[in-house]
């Protein structure tokens, strides 16, 4: 099985500040049957360092987890704001890609307001050969109230992707309520670990299949 968007690399993602944690994670993962993992890059100010910086952190735990047998395949990818994507050089991007395939972009839209010209942008991905993973929409307040939002970007080929920990009341009853409410109406296409709980589960499986 395959976790799309798993935040578990050693000082890239805030639940993972070593590589202790890092490994925990990873195993957390293992146990619930997740075979390989897209562990991304967070995208700022300066993409090529993020994919630098993440691709050290990778092999770094690529190696820990060899030295303990944890047999966790871990691909490269990015995280990036919506809005981003117009500056970023289409190399870059492509480098920014589910597994650098060129393929599916995971982006995250504003936690606030919708983002103009976002139809556009999406066809001149396309265009490229690229479509848009729209990672835990549910998170962002413009969606809570009007989800039906995310309906035209699905009919433009876009994939929605949820967050596991929102199922389960990680990010607060609001954000809890858009996630059910997107599965109710077959908005969703798959859901991935994304952020590790507080609890040091990187995916809590059991309120995922309750939920499904």
């Amino acid at each position: 099985m395959l976790d799309l968007n798993a935040h578990i690399l050693p000082g890239i993602h805030a639940a993972t500040p070593g590589i202790a944690e890092a490994r925990a994670a990873a195993e957390a993962l293992m146990l619930g049957g997740v075979t390989a993992a897209v562990t991304p890059a967070l995208i700022g100010d300066d993409p090529e360092a993020d994919l630098a910086a993440a691709e050290a952190a990778r092999r770094a735990l690529e190696e820990e987890l060899a030295s303990r047998s944890v047999a966790l395949e871990l691909l490269p990818g990015a995280v990036m704001p919506v809005d981003r994507i117009a500056d970023i050089p289409a190399d870059v991007l492509a480098r920014c890609t589910v597994g650098g395939s060129g393929r599916w972009l995971v982006v995250t839209l504003p936690d606030a307001g919708w983002p103009l010209g976002l139809a556009d942008l999406l066809q001149g991905l396309e265009m490229g050969g690229i479509g848009i993973v729209v990672a835990h929409p549910e998170r962002s307040e413009s969606l809570q109230g009007t989800p039906d939002r995310l309906r035209d970007l699905l009919g433009r080929g876009a994939l929605v992707q949820l967050g596991a920990g929102s199922l389960s009341g990680q990010h607060g009853a609001r954000v809890e309520r858009a996630a059910f409410s997107l599965l109710r109406n077959g908005m969703v296409t798959v859901v991935a670990s994304d952020e590790p709980s507080p609890t040091g589960h990187a995916l809590d499986f059991e309120a995922v299949l309750t939920a499904l």
